[in-house]
């Protein structure tokens, strides 16, 4: 979904549930869909769903629509009841007008029950969106995920903001955080830091510092901070993009590049002085390096004594060549451009920086794959333009961190490292923090790979 605006200090976030595709999940287990609908009751959000009998109390249990007909068989209004509220919205689309959309989107003349039902859920989103576009559809369906640009730029239904599970969970945590409220489970808020330490701690657990080693605690402090970073950006993206935003996602980005090319500094150094390498220029900080060029002899040397650990640090030359790039870029040479980009045509705007073809190619290499439903990659490559690639920045820091986590804790575990079970029992609130990090695991809306 486009960086379109939905973070606010007032109201509630809106979820309207397509039950007839989160049954179909519920009945295969889907995590993310269980997790969405146990937030449900949570102050930030307000749910309803769509008409659909359901056995399954994940469902059953939210307000449901109810559409009042009058006798020529058009929909006039739309209610919510639950026990906390009731509302009325009326609804002036006709059936008939509803149907020939239809027709269009599924291609043929005549729609099955189902099939109108579908496309009418579209248009019961756009009367409930016509005085507060801060509402999203939560769905699974492909045909209306395929379609939620046309819907928006090629009929006057509004503002709509289909999105997939993930979105919906991701925007969901954003939402409540850009209230200070961090969710590890839906009865359990705790403070920012323990969060962060939660989020670390479940994404690395083969970290271990039970010497008290300086140079692990600052991979740790790295690491919680970069993710601070993600949500930063983050809060960014779901707040528009204009002249504001931009700046600051440059700044948070321009850390985020910082901070991950000190993350692989630390593990260097770390290694360094964990196998008692010597080599040509050991003394100049800059040789002890994952960078293959100055890390060359480094490199050569951790081959030397940790085989698995040197082929590990290979298989990932790309994204490590890739962060350095954008380092120097940023740190000591003429930074990113940035531009606002806007296709005026799908009312889509972006946040973008201006990338070459070497990085462009590096991203490539790191398994950038085109996304389903919007125009931008996974890494965020939006589009080549006046010879340059346009890059959003919160979906690359997103895809560069998916990569980072598994190779930051097998580079750990390669170094002897174990799990973080036994880790934090130094840990003076163990127990406290077990439990916290069982809940996050089982339970958290934050950013996942």
């Amino acid at each position: 979904m486009d960086g379109r605006p939905f973070l606010t200090r007032q109201g509630k976030l809106g979820i309207l549930v397509d039950s007839r595709s989160l049954e179909v999940l519920l009945a295969d287990k889907n995590e993310t869909a269980r997790t969405i609908l146990k937030y449900s009751s949570c102050q930030p959000f307000e749910f309803i769903r769509s008409p659909l009998h359901t056995d399954h109390p994940e469902l059953k249990e939210l307000p449901m629509l109810i559409q009042q007909y009058d006798d020529k068989g058009e929909l006039i209004t739309i209610d919510i009841v639950s026990d906390k509220y009731e509302s009325k919205t009326g609804f002036g689309y006709k059936m008939h007008n509803i149907e020939e959309i239809g027709n269009q989107i599924y291609k043929k003349p005549y729609l099955s029950v189902e099939e109108k039902e579908t496309i009418l859920l579209v248009f019961i989103q756009a009367a409930l969106n016509f005085r507060n576009d801060m509402r999203i559809m939560t769905t699974n369906n492909k045909v209306l995920l395929s379609n939620r640009i046309w819907f928006e730029s090629h009929f006057p239904v509004g503002i709509l903001n289909i999105a997939t599970l993930e979105e919906t969970k991701e925007i969901m945590d954003l939402f409540a955080k850009y209230r200070n409220k961090y969710y590890i489970s839906r009865n359990r808020i705790i403070n920012k830091s323990w969060w962060y330490m939660c989020s670390f701690f479940s994404k690395v657990p083969n970290y271990s510092n039970k010497g008290r080693d300086k140079i692990l605690y600052s991979f740790a402090s790295r690491f919680k901070y970069l993710l601070m970073c993600i949500d930063e950006l983050g809060f960014q993206y779901y707040s528009g993009a204009n002249n504001d935003t931009m700046e600051t996602m440059m700044y948070h980005f321009n850390y985020f590049i910082s901070l991950i090319s000190g993350i692989f500094d630390t593990l260097a150094i770390r290694t360094k002085n964990q196998l008692e390498l010597k080599f040509k220029g050991d003394n100049d900080p800059s040789k002890t390096s994952l960078n293959p060029k100055p890390g060359k002899d480094f490199l050569n040397e951790v081959g030397k004594k940790n085989d698995e650990l040197h082929k590990h640090i290979t298989n990932h030359t790309d994204l490590i060549n890739l962060i350095y790039l954008l380092r120097n870029r940023i740190l000591h040479r003429e930074m990113l451009d940035n531009i606002r980009y806007e296709n005026t045509s799908e009312k889509q705007r972006w946040n973008l920086f201006m990338i070459d073809n070497k990085m462009k190619e590096l991203i490539t290499k790191c398994c950038d794959t085109p996304q389903d439903y919007e125009p931008l990659s996974i890494w965020g490559i939006q589009s080549e333009w006046l010879g340059n690639y346009l890059l959003e920045p919160y979906h690359f820091v997103k895809a560069a961190t998916a990569l980072l986590i598994p190779f930051c804790n097998e580079y750990l575990h390669l170094l002897g490292f174990g799990d973080s079970t036994e880790n934090t029992k130094k840990h003076p609130n163990n127990e406290y923090l077990q439990r916290l990090i069982k809940m996050f695991r089982e339970d958290n809306l934050g950013f996942n790979y």
